[in-house]
Parts: structure tokens; sequence; C-alpha cells
């Protein structure tokens, strides 16, 4: 079931990425990130009070108040990385880094998953960047975009620093008690909406210059997107209470291949050979994940 719950995360995440990286471009970094926080804890508040669960004990809402301060920061580098540089490198690099770090340190955790999912583990962890290389001519986005776009080294910056901090947090879930349910995430997602509100207070920052259409189309997308990682999220902790660390981390890692089917479905960017390569290496790596 665990396969099946990252498989559901990587999924969600990779479509979210495609709306909140458009969403970024128009709105901006801070702007995307702190609506997406706020529909997050929205969304999660509903289901809380639907189904009467409590936040948990002061240990986990410290936990909890700690991983959204880790999370904030991570979403900002990583959207950051979508609004201002390559999709295409800030995804693979990303989830690199994710599937790297999880993997070895749910070993180093005395996790011991079989040969098999051992075996598809290390096919995932370099398709994925097989999936999401750059294109060689990449089209610009547009004016505002290219004179905005970071260089690769910031892009690599951002990208590890986000891929990093995306572990810490995936690990804070796992100290916090993923049993409980979803319920951290409520404070999670207030932190880093909280955060985002007061660094746009303090920041006042010029009003967008976008037509009132493109702006309510652009914070629809943040919406959505938010509601797709707080879904994704749920899944996570799910995905966490039921299987390895080392399995679960590597196949969320698979998000990438659907930022990358989903930006040539939606965006028609061109899929490489290498990229089709990539992606028969992951099912393939799926499918021994999944005897394993």
């Amino acid at each position: 079931m665990e396969i099946v719950l990252g498989l559901a995360v990587a999924v969600s995440l990779g479509i979210s990425d495609v709306i909140g990286g458009l969403a970024g471009r128009r709105l901006g970094p801070l702007r995307t990130t702190t609506g997406i926080h706020l529909t997050g804890a929205a969304a999660i508040g509903i289901y809380l009070l639907a189904t009467m669960q409590p936040l948990g004990g002061a240990r986990e809402m410290l936990l909890s108040a700690l991983g959204g301060l880790i999370l904030a920061f991570s979403a900002l580098c990583f959207y950051a990385g979508l609004s201002w540089g390559r999709v295409s490198v800030m995804s693979p690099v990303s989830f690199a880094t994710i599937a790297s770090l999880t993997f070895t340190l749910g070993l180093l955790r005395g996790e011991r998953p079989s040969g098999l999912a051992l075996a598809g583990a290390a096919l995932i962890v370099p398709a994925v960047v097989l999936v999401a290389r750059p294109s060689r001519t990449p089209r610009p986005l547009d004016r505002k975009a290219s004179e905005r776009r970071v260089g690769l080294a910031g892009e690599l910056a951002l990208s590890m620093c986000a891929g990093g901090g995306f572990v810490a947090f995936q690990i804070l879930l796992l100290e916090i008690g993923v049993a409980d349910g979803p319920a951290p995430l409520l404070i999670v997602r207030s932190v880093g909406g909280f955060l985002g509100l007061a660094a746009l207070a303090a920041l006042r920052g010029r009003p967008l210059g976008a037509a009132a259409q493109r702006r309510r189309q652009a914070l629809l997308a943040v919406v959505v997107a938010g509601t797709l990682l707080i879904l994704s999220h749920s899944l996570l902790v799910e995905a966490l209470n039921r299987g390895f660390l080392s399995v679960v981390g590597p196949i969320t890692s698979l998000t990438p291949a659907f930022t990358v089917l989903g930006a040539r479905l939606y965006l028609r960017e061109h899929v490489s050979r290498l990229q089709a390569t990539g992606m028969a290496v992951i099912i393939g790596g799926l499918v021994l994940l999944a005897l394993g």
C-alpha cells in the first residue's frame, strides 16, 4: 500500500509544481508560497473540524511549528527557483536530493528493505535526473521571466536547499508520530502562512502589474496548488505510517516525471528521447519496489 500512496504523492506534487510554478511567475514566489500555505491550513482545518481530531500534545505542536519553519524556507527556495529559473533544473535536482538523502537516512535508521527494493531505488534515483533533464533549446516563458531568471549556480543552490529542507520535514513527520494522522499539518501550514504574511507586510511589495483577470487566474492556481499539496502531505503521512522511509522517499522523488508529463500536456513542452528513457527506467524501478 505504501507504494501506491507514495505514487499518489508524486502525482499530486508533480501537478502542483506545474500549477504553482506558473502562478509564481505571475504573483512572485513569496505571494505564491504564502497563498499555498494558507490554502493548506484552511483545507486541513476544515477536515479536522469535520472529524474532531485533536492537534496533539505540547511536544507534537512544538515539532509541528519547527516543521512549519523548515517547510516555509524550503518552499520559498523551491518556488523562487520555479518562478525565476528553469523547472527542468529545479525539479530533478530537488527531488534527486530528496531521493538520495531519504534512502540513505532510512538505511542509517536501521530500515532494511529487500534486495529488489534496493535495486528499484538504485534505478529510480538516477532516472529522476534523466526524466527532467533540461531541453537544449529551452523556450523563454516571457520577457519578464527571462529578465528575472537566476543562473545555473542559483538554480542548483535553491534546489539543493529545497530538497534538503523537504527531507528534514519528512524526518520531523516521523518524529511527531505519523500514526496520529494529518492533524500536525494544520500547525505546519499555519506557521508558513503567518511567516509569509509577516514578510509581505514588512516588504510592503508593490502592487502587481498584471491585468485583473490574469491575477484572478493566478490566485485560482495558487488555491489549486495548495489543495494538491496538502493532499499530498496527508498521503505522505499515511505512507510513512505504513512503510519504510527508504522506500517511500524514493517513490515520492518520481514527482519530476509527472511534472514533465504535465508540462508536456498543458504547456506543450518537448519530451526528449532521454526523458522517455528515464521514464521507462522509472517504471522498471517501480516494479522492483512493488515486488520487493
